[in-house]
């Protein structure tokens, strides 16, 4: 997980940002403006954050969205931002999404118990090599270098791989390889170019080089999430590890049960619209997959037809709480966690 040093540095910027960001609303139903202090803790609204996504503008534009709301009574101030940790760590969040895995942390920076209550995007993350060169595995990849884009996400769930699969160490700073941090849109450059022997990619920030074949994901193309349940879970039917769920304070969700029953029932309407119009969106969106050409829009088509990393159902079951949870323990023993302990998952029944 991603160490204290590093998120206790990214809370204090963020919560420094925050001191001269205006908090807007996007509309949806309801007039632009501020988040007001009336609105923090108000029945019937709910104050989310969550990166820029285009199921989320879809269903805004569609006009899904404002017509839920105005049926249900309920209002979304949504703040759309990458830096999620921050407005929540801030206190300017109702609801968040993200990793599973970071919320354990999240709530001991915070100091306040979560609970998560959805699901919605698995680990979609391909470990990458140039053709030819004779990798297979990323034990064959020992102390070598290796692009990642962050020490915590994807990076976590490989420290997890390589510490279940083949005992190794896989972390920045130390471990068994050498991991070079660079951004998110970069790591299969770098590989393209022969700067590092390996990347962690993302296939929809990455999309030029696996289009030009420049590089190629090792284990038949497998994602962190498919090795996760295939190798090390056994449960080849699970969605997880996953990297974005929602999650609020347990305090603010114990007291706002129709709103959180309303926000579920509004994503699982997108996750039924993703399911209808999937390509539709991909044409109308083509900036949330990082694509601009035909070839690379029917790439990202074609990816997703076979990887599609957004989830079938929005809402929690026991099955799925009891194979994502193992996640903390071997957390634990990778050396990327001081806990073994999993979150609070609530499991809401579906309408």
């Amino acid at each position: 997980m991603r160490g204290k040093r590093g998120f206790k540095a990214l809370t204090l910027v963020f919560a420094m940002g925050l001191v001269a960001m205006a908090c807007s609303d996007d509309g949806g139903g309801s007039d632009e403006g501020e988040t007001t202090a009336a609105d923090t803790g108000e029945d019937g609204v709910i104050r989310f954050t969550f990166a820029p996504d285009p199921v989320w503008d879809y269903l805004k534009d569609s006009g899904i969205r404002e017509e839920m709301e105005a049926e249900s009574g309920i209002r979304i101030i949504e703040q759309a931002s990458w830096d999620e940790f921050g407005l929540y760590a801030g206190g300017h969040a109702d609801i968040v999404s993200i990793a599973s895995f970071e919320v354990p942390l999240l709530e001991e920076e915070t100091g306040n118990p979560a609970t998560v209550f959805g699901k919605y995007n698995i680990d979609r993350s391909i470990l990458t090599v140039r053709p030819g060169e004779g990798y297979e595995t990323l034990e064959d990849l020992k102390g070598k270098k290796i692009a990642v884009w962050d020490t915590v996400s994807s990076t976590v769930i490989w420290g997890i791989l390589a510490n279940e699969l083949y005992g190794l160490d896989f972390r920045t700073g130390g471990g068994d390889f050498e991991l070079v941090l660079t951004d998110l849109t970069n790591t299969g450059a770098l590989l393209a170019n022969g700067e590092v022997d390996a990347a962690l990619v993302l296939p929809d920030f990455n999309v030029p080089p696996l289009v030009n074949g420049e590089i190629e994901p090792l284990y038949d193309g497998s994602t962190a999430a498919d090795l996760y349940a295939d190798e090390v879970v056994a449960q080849p039917d699970h969605e997880g590890p996953m990297i974005n769920i929602f999650m609020a304070p347990t305090d603010w969700y114990a007291d706002h049960p129709e709103e959180v029953a309303f926000f579920l029932e509004l994503w699982d309407r997108g996750i039924q619209e993703w399911q209808a119009n999937q390509d539709t969106i991909i044409e109308s969106y083509p900036q949330h997959f990082a694509v601009e050409t035909d070839e690379e829009i029917q790439f990202m088509k074609d990816y997703l037809a076979e990887h599609d990393w957004f989830v079938e159902s929005i809402y929690l079951d026991d099955a799925w709480v009891e194979t994502e949870s193992q996640l903390f323990p071997m957390l634990n023993a990778a050396g990327l966690s001081e806990s073994g302990e999993a979150p609070v998952f609530d499991v809401v029944p579906a309408p």
